[in-house]
């Protein structure tokens, strides 16, 4: 295939997994990081670079945000929320801070392809991301490497919750922009 065919490819099975979200689910996130006090996140790979630029756009709308394993991260408690992500279900990494958070007494929402992955079942709160992982199904349907396309999706959907976080929180680009980063 060209380049322009895999760009197409590439479009289509987003727009595909993306329509096979759950709005329930996804709203019902959206209302559970408004109510957490803080907001950690996890994620392994490429999976956990769209955890880390969700982390940014939360703490640009004013919620104290954290990425797992930072020098600057807190220690989790009760009225924390911590977003796990993992397209398995079953990467040991997030199921071990998963498991930890769950001890300190934190809620866990989970972001997976797997939903009766280990991962999965530690969940207060589950939103299916349907779609192929590294590790299950990766032949099914998508045309593209490696699970790219749920890890796309991830980032799509974190960014579209960031942008409806923003439109019920009253938010702006240009209020958002003053917690921007300044030293770069």
């Amino acid at each position: 295939m060209t380049l322009e065919e895999w760009l197409a490819c590439d479009l289509d099975e987003l727009c595909h997994l993306a329509r096979r979200i759950d709005p329930r689910q996804a709203a019902s996130f959206c209302d559970l990081l408004l109510d957490s006090h803080r907001v950690f996140v996890t994620g392994k790979g490429r999976t956990g670079l769209a955890m880390e630029m969700f982390a940014m756009r939360l703490m640009q709308l004013g919620l104290e945000a954290f990425v797992v394993g930072e020098a600057t991260t807190p220690a989790i408690g009760p009225g924390d929320t911590l977003v796990a992500a993992s397209g398995s279900g079953e990467t040991a990494g997030v199921l071990a801070v998963a498991t930890r958070a769950r001890q300190a007494g934190a809620r866990i929402a989970v972001v997976t392809a797997q939903p009766a992955s280990s991962l999965g079942r530690m969940a207060d709160h589950l939103l299916f991301l349907p779609g192929e992982t590294t590790k299950v199904n990766l032949e099914q349907s998508s045309r593209l490497p490696l699970g790219s396309v749920l890890e796309q999706a991830l980032l799509v959907l974190v960014d579209s919750v960031s942008a409806h976080l923003a439109e019920r929180m009253g938010r702006t680009n240009a209020s958002m922009m003053a917690r921007h980063a300044n030293l770069e």
